[in-house]
This record gives C-alpha cells, sequence and structure tokens, in this order.
C-alpha cells in the first residue's frame, strides 16, 4: 500500500474504542485488579554534574531554533511525515494477504493486535499475529493517544504479574521504538515495548513509572526526533533525555540502561547537524550516567549525514533493512 493513501486513510479515521476487554479479561485472570496508573505528571528538576549541561546550557544550541507549533498528540500518534517534507519519499511495503508472516501495518492494527492478545492472557511480544487476525485485519478506527497509554499501563501491570524470574528487557521510545520487529529480538528473555509513535521526550517523562514495578534486566532508550522535528530546542531536549535516565536508573538500579543515539533523517525540517550535535552531548550525559552509549549515525548515514534511502520507508522511519541494522546493536550493544 503506498504511504500517503496509508496516512490519508489514517487521517480520515475516529477516535478508537478504549481498551476495554483487554483490560475485563486481564481483571478476571489476575490474582488482584490492574494497578490503577495516573496518567498525568510533571518533570522534577535535575542536578546535573559539574561538568553537565546546565552550567553549559548555551553550547547545546550553536544557532537559535524556529519553534513551530507543535502537532496535537492525537494526530500525532498516526500520522506519517507530508511528502513535502521528505526529500526522497518511499514504499511502504505490506505482505500480501494470505501470507504466512502476514503482520500488521498500520497503527490501528497494531493496536488492536496488542488488544487482543493481552485480553486474551498474552503479552504481544509473545504472541503470534496470525492467532489473532480476525481482530486486527480489519482494524480502520484510529487508536488515541490516550488509548495507547492505557494499553502501555496494562501490558507493564501484566509483566509485573507474570515475568516471574524470567530476564525482561525493555524498550522506551517513540514510533521507530513501537514498530521494531519482536520476531527477530534478541531470543531467550522477555520484551515489553513501552513505545508510543509521535511522542516526545516530555511525553515519555510523564509515563516511565508505567514499568516501575517491573525487574528489567536491560532497558533500550531511543527518543528526541520528535522533539527536533517540532523544534524543540537541543538543550531542552538534552534536558529531558538526561532525566529519563536518571529516573530509569533510579527506578531500576539493577538495569543496564542502553542510550542510542537519535537516527538520522531525510526530513527538510530537521538538519543534520542539529541531530549531530545532540548525539555528542547525550553521549556525555550517558556517560555521567554509567549508561552504555550506542552510536548509529555512522552506520546509518549516507555521504551527506542523511538517513540511507536503503534504511528508510518514508524519509523517517526504518525499513526492514534499517531495523536489522537496529536488531545487531541490540544484541550487542
Amino acid at each position: 500500500m503506498d504511504v500517503w493513501l496509508l496516512a490519508a486513510q489514517l487521517m480520515v479515521s475516529g477516535a478508537a474504542t478504549p481498551l476495554e476487554t483487554a483490560g475485563a479479561a486481564e481483571d478476571a485472570m489476575a490474582a488482584r485488579p490492574l494497578t490503577q496508573v495516573s496518567l498525568s505528571g510533571s518533570s522534577d528538576q535535575m542536578t546535573y554534574p559539574d561538568a553537565g549541561l546546565k552550567r553549559d546550557r548555551t553550547m547545546a544550541v550553536s544557532a537559535p531554533v524556529t519553534t513551530q507549533p507543535a502537532p496535537s498528540m492525537e494526530a500525532a500518534v498516526n500520522r506519517w511525515p507530508s511528502p513535502n517534507q521528505v526529500m526522497t519519499p518511499g514504499r511502504r511495503s505490506a505482505p500480501p494477504l494470505g501470507s504466512a508472516h502476514l503482520k500488521p501495518v498500520t497503527g490501528s492494527q497494531l493496536y488492536q493486535f496488542r488488544a487482543a492478545a493481552l485480553a486474551a492472557g498474552e503479552l504481544y511480544a509473545q504472541a503470534v499475529p496470525q492467532r489473532y487476525l480476525d481482530q486486527w485485519q480489519r482494524a480502520f478506527i484510529s487508536p488515541t493517544h490516550s488509548d495507547w497509554q492505557r494499553l502501555l499501563a496494562a501490558e507493564a501491570a501484566t509483566m509485573t504479574r507474570r515475568q516471574g524470574e524470567a530476564t525482561l528487557a525493555i524498550m522506551v521510545g517513540d514510533s521507530l521504538a513501537l514498530w521494531l520487529p519482536v520476531d527477530a529480538l534478541p531470543p531467550g528473555q522477555l520484551w515489553l515495548n513501552q513505545s508510543i509513535s509521535g511522542e516526545t521526550t516530555t511525553h515519555m517523562l510523564q509515563r516511565l513509572h508505567y514499568f516501575a514495578n517491573t525487574r528489567p534486566q536491560t532497558i533500550h532508550m531511543m527518543a528526541g526526533i520528535n522533539d527536533l522535528k517540532n523544534g524543540v530546542p537541543e538543550a531542552e531536549v538534552l534536558d529531558n533525555l538526561y532525566q529519563m535516565m536518571t529516573r530509569l536508573k533510579q527506578q531500576h538500579p539493577q538495569a543496564q540502561l542502553v542510550v542510542y543515539s537519535i537516527l538520522p533523517t531525510r526530513l527538510r525540517d530537521i538538519p543534520s547537524d542539529r541531530i549531530q550535535r545532540v548525539n555528542q552531548r547525550l553521549a556525555t550525559l550517558a556517560g555521567y550516567q554509567e549508561a552504555t552509549f550506542v552510536d548509529l549515525q555512522p552506520t546509518f548515514s549516507d555521504g551527506q549525514g542523511l538517513l540511507r534511502l536503503d534504511l528508510t520507508t518514508d524519509g523517517l522511519h526504518l525499513s526492514p533493512q534499517g531495523y536489522s541494522l537496529w536488531q545487531a546493536a541490540l544484541v550487542s550493544p
């Protein structure tokens, strides 16, 4: 399906039905009700190391940034880049109907698949999409941001009850992490994907407590590209990323925190030099938190510093080849 046709279909869709069936089934199966999760939160003021960002705030931004109004969250959750933002538009391929490898290819389908799996007592990272084909293949109503928040909170609560002694890895991010194929993730452990399309670092800061009661051995984090796309100053992006690292280390001191560089894009409104400046400072901040920093920029960039054509579907999101490269980094951070 042409990606622009897909975008048009998503934009005309209405709001999704709340996650009622999944929540009801979970309540019936669990020994106790799902923990009620507050969806509101505020960012704490952070104290940086002596060589940190706060005292050197002007260094993070070398040129004035023109801030443009951010899109509504409900629109951003299901939105793809518009054609005039992408230097070289691509196509997002979908497997043919009846394929043995048929998987969700839209946000609506992915949401309905995950909700159906949760209602049946499974987490989608361990579920088979074909088992819930009837529920997600005809999903045309777009889930709202609040729908996704409730789904992630419910999945995290389920993982808290059922993890047992199994090894757990958590992914935190936006649409890039949301679409990370689970069938090619490193085996031998559970995976919990806590990513929502369209989110900025400010949004993520307000929901890190969703999985506070889980016991992960590794937490993978990639965030910040939507901030830059919306014109957020680089210093503010770095500030939020540092707060995210600090909170995750406080919540899960036993976990290895893996921070990935912001990937390059082919979008005209995100200059490559901005991404590179943020990544340079992000590497330093990750070091303050004793986190593992994985710089994907050299591998994903072409000679002009843009996202390689073979690694993207639309100038921002990743192709199967792009995810294969990221998966290799997940195996050996």
